[in-house]
């Protein structure tokens, strides 16, 4: 047993992210903490001095893999555009006027700095880094100076949103751009400019969460009311998929109930509309919330699923991206509850998504896409909601991560599939780490791209060793686990389900290469730390702790078997179940019982396909009922547990299956045959004795040595 669960994979939380600029990327244990908007370095102001940016520490938590919305906005009116801004500053035109100046040099020092985010990025507080906070301070400063200047209301009210977005999103001024969006919003009101009140509204609520979370929601709530009355449908989405994303944040409003709750209302206008897209976004958002709860989320997590499934994929024109999601989602839930042999079929049928929409023209660099709202009355013009999602590199790379996953029982079987598949999206992600430099982001966009990637490549890392764990390649697991470390180090913190899944792993080859006392540590570390200790994770390394602690500590082993006893016959997770059937099975009781409890174990091993669990049952089955036995039944036991040990390429099983199967021929008094079958066993005990002697020093092993007895 050498993983809690082969489906669960890292948290890509549950939840939209937002953003006012349109070079920002979001993020987002699991498939799921959402995080606190990110706080950089104060820049210092004066009314004389320019704007100066300090370098920003590491983000805490990425949301690159959740939505981003891109509020519906005004952006400047098409005789001011800057659309053909080059990526450096030039010096505009003396016959324009100075306030369209300076907003036109502004844009262009922005779009500059953007130009160079991912190389600041990588710079980490380097040349390249200063250079980007300089472009960034500069066109504050001009857009500050346009602020100066006599403009039209409506200009002067975009112009205030533009200021109060880059102070977001590049420093921690929050309280100037609050103050900056105040103005603005009185403005935008006096105007009845109402779709600029409402992006700054929009933005004023992601600010006020940094410092008052309470009154933020509070707004949000009254002008998801005032958008309702006016009938103005796309800022009733727009408030509630941010309501939404609030109560998922891991703040003191953290509520996923209510977050639940707000997207069943969405659900239910858009469906009552014909708003397909969204309809179906905000089921797949609810099937994300209740997947984060693990097992026991599955069910209504299925039926938020059933409702994305009601769709006809002609609704789905031009979303593509959703459908995808929808498929991922379905092959998760699958995999979280054991059904391989169901995730199989899902998983070709994504493949087919992902071949075909490699070669139709739905990608934007950024991983944006529209979703259609149908106008609230006849003859009114359409209304589109931007959504930033992944791009289409992440997009196979998650699909290569997924096929692993969905491989990850069978992959011996199947000549090291899934290795492959994970072996592949590793290659994918460290190019993609190196080379992808190519659109425009800022600096904290650029930074919380690497971070996801880089815990996406971790969390490949942590299943490619997993499955070298189950065949026993102990030595690629402990390079493998060395790699896995290295990697995690250049993480920024957060807080993440990562480490534990780590230290689980470092338990694992403990285990497995005989360094039991740490292996205990270790276990106790994981089911004393997690939150719930009910958890799956928690669950398994007590599991793994009792097979350790039977022989030295029957009552400490008894007392852990008690405490998982009511959380193993209850979950929905037939994986879990049938591990704990078999640790119940292999201790000291009834015959009966015991029979009982192997049958259960196997019949849930078969339905799950977990063949190194079914080749270890069996191996238990031969010696406890056909110990010293001379039959046929016997013959064939031994046989039918040496073959899928075997199979299994796993040395220890298959060497214990070799000596059974060899006294058997003994016993039967063919002794050509049973010493023929112990030449064979040599390489297995080879292999078996260096793996569990690599710890111990050259003279202890002499004086020990390790017996078959041992080795058992």
């Amino acid at each position: 047993m050498t993983t809690p669960n082969g489906g669960g994979w890292y948290n890509s939380g549950p939840g939209p992210s937002y953003s006012n600029s349109n070079n920002s990327n979001g993020y987002g244990p699991n498939p799921y903490p959402p995080t606190a908007p990110i706080a950089l370095g104060r820049p210092q102001q004066s009314s004389s001095t320019p704007t100066r940016l300090q370098p920003p520490p590491p983000p805490p938590t990425n949301r690159y893999s959740n939505f981003e919305i891109t509020i519906p906005v005004n952006r400047w009116p098409a005789g001011h555009s800057n659309s053909n801004t080059p990526n450096t500053p030039s010096t505009p035109s003396s016959s324009m006027d100075p306030p369209l100046t300076l907003i036109s040099m502004a844009e262009g020092y922005f779009e500059a700095a953007h130009a160079s985010g991912y190389k600041a990025a990588l710079a980490k507080g380097g040349g390249d880094a200063k250079a980007y906070y300089k472009l960034v301070a500069t066109g504050l400063r001009a857009l500050e100076a346009a602020l100066q200047c006599r403009l039209q209301p409506r200009l002067e009210a975009m112009v205030r949103l533009r200021y109060a977005g880059i102070l977001h999103e590049e420093t921690e001024n929050g309280d100037e751009a609050e103050d900056a969006l105040n103005k603005g919003i009185m403005l935008a009101q006096r105007g009845n400019f109402t779709d600029i009140k409402y992006t700054m509204q929009h933005l004023l609520a992601r600010i006020m969460l940094r410092t008052t979370p309470k009154a933020s929601l509070k707004m949000l709530n009254s002008c998801i009311a005032d958008s309702e009355t006016l009938d103005m449908v796309h800022w009733t989405y727009s408030f509630r998929f941010l309501r939404c994303n609030i109560l998922m944040e891991d703040s003191p409003l953290h509520d996923e109930q209510g977050a639940i709750t707000t997207l069943q209302k969405i659900s239910s206008t858009a469906a009552a509309r014909h708003d397909h897209g969204i309809y179906l976004l905000a089921s797949l958002m609810e099937t994300m919330i209740s997947v984060s709860s693990g097992a026991d989320g599955i069910e209504p997590a299925s039926r938020a699923l059933a409702r994305a499934n009601s769709l006809q994929l002609e609704s789905m024109q031009g979303m593509e991206q959703l459908g995808i999601l929808r498929q991922m989602l379905d092959i998760m839930c699958s995999l979280m509850v054991g059904r391989y042999s169901e995730s199989e079929v899902k998983v070709k049928v994504l493949h087919g998504m992902l071949d075909h929409s490699s070669k139709a023209q739905i990608w934007t660099p950024n991983g944006e896409f529209r979703i259609l709202i149908n106008p609230v009355r006849p003859g009114r013009p359409e209304e589109r909601l931007k959504f930033k999602w992944l791009t289409k590199e992440d997009i196979f790379v998650l699909g290569y991560f997924i096929s692993g996953l969905c491989k990850f029982q069978k992959n011996v079987e199947e000549v090291g599939r899934g290795e492959k598949y994970l072996q592949e999206g590793l290659r994918s992600i460290e190019r993609l780490l190196k080379e992808d430099h190519a659109s425009t982001t800022s600096l904290v966009g650029a930074m919380n791209k690497s971070t996801w990637r880089q815990t996406l490549k971790c969390h490949v890392m942590l299943y490619h060793t997993f499955l070298l764990c189950v065949r026993t390649d102990w030595d690629g697991a402990i390079k493998g686990f060395n790699n896995l470390q290295q990697a995690f180090s250049v993480l920024p913190p957060q807080r993440s389900f990562l480490p534990t899944l780590i230290t689980y792993l470092q338990a694992v080859i403990s285990h497995g290469t005989n360094q039991l006392d740490q292996a205990l540590e270790l276990y106790k570390l994981v089911y004393t730390t997690v939150q719930s200790p009910d958890s799956e994770i928690s669950i398994i390394s007590k599991l793994n702790s009792i097979i350790i602690l039977r022989p030295r500590d029957p009552r400490a082993a008894e007392h852990l078997m008690a405490a998982v006893e009511k959380p193993c016959t209850s979950t929905k997770n037939y994986l879990m179940k049938a591990a704990y059937m078999a640790v119940k099975a292999t201790e000291r009781g009834e015959l009966v019982k015991t029979k009982n409890y192997l049958s259960l174990a196997l019949q849930l091993a078969t339905q799950t396909t977990n063949q190194q669990l079914t080749f270890i049952l069996l191996s238990f089955m031969c010696h406890r009922f056909f110990s010293g036995v001379v039959s046929e039944q016997a013959e064939k036991s031994a046989r039918a547990a040496l073959q899928n040990a075997t199979r299994g390429r796993d040395s220890l099983w298959s060497l214990m299956g070799g000596e059974m199967f060899a006294d058997c021929l003994a016993r039967k008094g063919n002794e050509y045959e049973a010493m023929r079958q112990r030449d064979l066993n040599e390489e297995p005990r080879n292999a078996v004795v260096a793996n569990l002697t690599r710890h111990m020093l050259p003279d202890e092993h002499a004086s020990r040595g390790v017996g078959l007895h041992e080795v058992v």
